[in-house]
């Protein structure tokens, strides 16, 4: 009987949509770019307005229900949520399937609450102006083992941020910070929200129901306003209908986005400005490009009309190139009322672009010291108590395992001497080897090859103190490079292998911000005091940090090949610690081919699969610093393993290391095989610059977006740090194999982290730029702050085809910085900058990649 009703309901509510949908048609004259339509991607559109269904599923804040309003996704994670009454019985929502009916304007999503034994649909329509959604349930509830039942949908906070509300019988203004107070109304049948400003008013109904305004933000500071509509408790009922009329305007188009690097461009390379255009307007009128002047003149040097590009998702593109103007100066663009810049043009445009990483943000991300600016501290001393042995059999969070123990220690005993060395990875406090090792391989290829000799930064260690802005005589980067082996050579003295990391042992000590020193009592643990009891440089607190230390073979590799490039750059400078990394490179990557391959699941490190692309990088490496020939021996044997091996998993994989090995190797057979594999990698990467309009090698949702429920349940981050990787490899490339390898990608790809890519303009380096990322996941991001110098991952995937950069700092999977994201940054923009300066024009940006379409 409830089932028949449920079911008559439903067809009474799509029978209203087809009779809604037929008067809206009539009143809009038929016109369907006035209205909001059902698409051939299942989601809901109209002008400045997107409803997405189930196309995306992370529960960080993108997936369910999603509503994007003039350009800015303003609801999301919309659904059904159940909480249960017993600990025992833990009901769950799951997504099934979904159905659209474009006659009916309709798509439902199909779900069950697993544990219940409950079916529903969420049922989203529209008339052509508002959505109608129905949460319908097949059965009543079973109240006994259910505490809440209800559709929620979240609002996006920093949009709301002073806004006013309005219910049935109260008003209110979103609070800017959380107020103590969760719930901030309830209210019958109607719920305004930023009536006054018509980009972010959205008006929410629910006939003769409930809906209750919540901050959500008292249970994490990453949470969002929440708006309700529940079912009563011990109700039979099995409807819930909730009405979202958002502020629609028929005639309203985004404002193009100029997409230019933020830093500006040498005069010797291309400048192209990518515009990004409402997909419901042509690339039409004139870009003008402006010099300011000392007589406070906006001078005209250039204007024309752009070149169309064609759609590129779900905008359409054009490019206004202005390579020929090479007069250096500041210079403005402008296209259609929008404005960018200032920016240079400038022979020294990025002498001091990559400064900032290497003289704030990597000394801040420092463990084990105090970091201080002038009157500022940064951080204290912290974590001078790690570690202790992770517990056997622990699966703790963050990626971070521990199988068996193959160290001498037993669970939770403190292992000496992992007390120095390292960066905290991101904006949280933890040390993965695999991160460090990347980051650490970077900034000595970076002083190989560029040798910046930038001083100032004093690195103190007897005192644990580091001092920006303050010289001590020796190079920065020499001494970030040497922070990053002491941090891996750490686990190496201690138990012979490299350990995958050392984090937190609890989520409550994990999800600290601010100051790490307040993390632990930098007190080493010891079980054998009493309760409170503390003595000199212990205590009877068990808050240190684990350490995780099951062997890893790609990690061991990987850190191998990081050691061998340190220990050339420190030899000469710190003679002693070369000669112990290349020791500990060397006898990493023996134990390795003496001993059965291990590919223990752990954050950041090796995951096996068939390909050795770890050892081989490792063994090039090694054989570039010694030319020893038994890693030549090695060497040649693993690249008849890998002559089918697909270009882009060898071209990405270590195709950039054995480059690096021409100039040492006359063997014809080996020239050839490289040669043959950049050839192959050149003409697949070509492919991927070709796909979109700013000439980088996007991920494999560019070009063939998906528009099925999303089942894969992560965050999408963004790709700014492996485009960076890219490049990096490219340089290699490029150097050796010149004839093949233009110098195209590794200068679009410093465009883009710069300013010229999708969504904003926005520069991913904190504090670099005219416009950049001032507000970022990093430890100080309860601020709304930012790190100068760090960078960001940048603009993010929403499926079927949307892309988002938010200025907002708890989108990790947007604005979270990591320190390899910076090493390769860094070693980005020299190489940028030694390419400019040394190589003819004419072989600058000879093979662009941005084609049209």
């Amino acid at each position: 009987m409830t089932r028949s009703r449920g079911h008559i309901s439903t067809a009474v509510f799509v029978m209203t949509a087809v009779l809604a949908a037929t008067i809206c048609l009539g009143s809009f004259a038929g016109n369907s770019q006035e209205r909001i339509v059902l698409t051939e991607s299942e989601y809901f559109e109209g002008p400045g307005f997107v409803f997405l269904v189930h196309h995306n599923s992370y529960s960080g804040m993108q997936g369910g229900l999603q509503m994007i309003q003039k350009g800015e996704r303003l609801l999301d994670s919309g659904g059904l949520v159940v909480t249960g009454r017993d600990p025992s019985v833990r009901p769950s929502v799951r997504v099934l399937r979904r159905t659209a009916d474009a006659e009916r304007s309709t798509a439902t999503i199909f779900g069950e609450i697993a544990g219940l034994n409950v079916g529903y649909q969420l049922i989203c329509r529209t008339d052509g102006r508002k959505m109608f959604l129905r949460l319908q349930l097949d059965q009543p509830l079973d109240w006994s083992k259910v505490r809440q039942a209800a559709f929620r949908i979240y609002l996006y906070p920093p949009a709301y941020f002073q806004k006013s509300f309005q219910g049935d019988s109260a008003t209110g203004v979103f609070p800017r910070q959380y107020s103590g107070e969760p719930g901030l109304m309830s209210s019958r049948g109607v719920l305004r929200v930023a009536q006054e400003d018509p980009d972010r008013s959205i008006t929410l109904r629910r006939p003769g129901g409930v809906l209750q305004l919540a901050d959500e933000r008292g249970s994490h500071p990453t949470a969002w306003f929440s708006v309700t509509a529940p079912l009563e408790s011990g109700t039979k009922d099995t409807r819930v209908d909730v009405e979202i009329e958002p502020s629609f305007d028929p005639q309203w188009r985004r404002a193009p986005v100029i997409g230019v690097s933020q830093v500006g461009y040498h005069p010797k390379q291309p400048k192209r400005a990518v515009l990004e255009i409402d997909p419901r307007e042509e690339s039409g009128g004139r870009v003008s490009l402006y010099k300011l002047t000392t007589g406070g003149e906006r001078q005209l040097v250039k204007a024309a009309a752009p070149e169309p590009w064609g759609k590129f998702l779900y905008y359409r593109y054009a490019i206004f190139d202005f390579s020929d103007v090479v007069s250096p100066g500041a210079y403005l663009l402008q296209y259609r009322g929008q404005t960018a810049g200032p920016f240079r043009i400038d022979a020294q445009v990025y002498d001091q672009a990559w400064q900032p990483t290497l003289e704030v943000f990597l000394p801040v991300q420092m463990c084990h010291v105090a970091v201080r600016e002038r009157n500022r501290y940064w951080h204290g001393a912290c974590h001078l108590d790690d570690a202790l042995q992770a517990p056997a059999g622990t699966r703790h969070f963050d990626g971070y395992q521990q199988g068996e123990r193959e160290t001498q220690f037993a669970d939770l005993e403190h292992i000496p001497g992992l007390d120095w060395g390292g960066w905290h990875d991101a904006g949280d406090f933890d040390l993965p080897a695999g991160s460090i090792a990347n980051t650490t391989l970077a900034l000595a290829l970076a002083q190989e090859e560029f040798k910046p000799g930038l001083d100032r930064t004093t690195v103190r260690r007897a005192n644990r103190e580091v001092l920006l802005h303050v010289p001590d005589g020796e190079e920065d980067l020499l001494q970030q490079i040497e922070h990053g082996v002491e941090g891996l050579l750490a686990s190496f003295r201690a138990a012979g292998h490299i350990f995958p990391g050392i984090i937190e042992n609890s989520r409550a000590q994990y999800d600290i911000t601010g100051d790490p020193v307040n993390i632990t009592d930098n007190l080493v643990y010891d079980r054998n005091l009493g309760r409170g009891q503390a003595t000199a440089g212990r205590s009877s607190k068990p808050d240190d940090r684990w350490a995780f230390t099951n062997r890893n073979t790609g990690l061991q590799y990987r850190t191998a090949q990081t050691l061998a490039a340190a220990s050339r750059v420190l030899r000469g400078k710190k003679d002693a610690l070369a000669e112990e990394c290349l020791t500990a490179a060397r006898r990493l990557w023996q134990f390795e081919q003496t001993n059965p391959p291990q590919y223990a699941p752990n954050a950041y490190v090796g995951r096996g699969g068939g390909f050795p692309g770890d050892e081989i990088a490792a063994t090039a490496e090694l054989w570039l610093t010694t030319e020893d020939s038994v890693y030549q021996k090695r060497l040649n044997a693993l690249l008849m393993q890998i002559r089918s091996a697909p270009a882009e998993q060898a071209g990405r994989g270590p195709g950039w290391t054995l480059v690096r090995l021409l100039p040492k190797v006359s063997d014809p057979e080996f020239r050839e095989f490289v040669l043959e594999m950049a050839r192959k990698w050149r003409a697949a990467a070509n492919a991927l610059e070709a796909s979109n309009p700013y000439g980088v090698r996007l991920p494999t949702w560019a070009s063939k977006p998906e528009r099925g429920i999303d089942t894969r349940g992560g965050a999408t981050m963004g790709f700014g740090w492996d485009l960076q990787s890219d490049a990096m490899r490219d340089y290699f490339y490029h150097k050796h194999l010149p004839e093949i390898f233009g110098t195209d990608t590794l200068l679009n790809v410093v465009n883009f982290v710069l300013g010229c890519h999708p969504a904003t303009n926005t520069s991913y380096i904190s504090g670099v730029g005219a416009n950049s990322a001032l507000m970022a996941y990093g430890f100080n991001r309860d601020d709304y702050s930012y790190i100068p110098g760090g960078v960001i991952s940048g603009v993010s995937f929403m499926r079927p085809h949307f892309m988002e950069l938010k200025n907002f700092p708890y989108h990790f999977n947007q604005t979270e910085y990591v320190i390899h994201g910076a090493g390769s940054y860094l070693f980005d923009v020299l190489a940028a900058r030694w390419i400019l300066e040394r190589e003819p024009s004419r072989t600058i940006g000879e093979k662009t990649g941005t084609k049209k379409k």
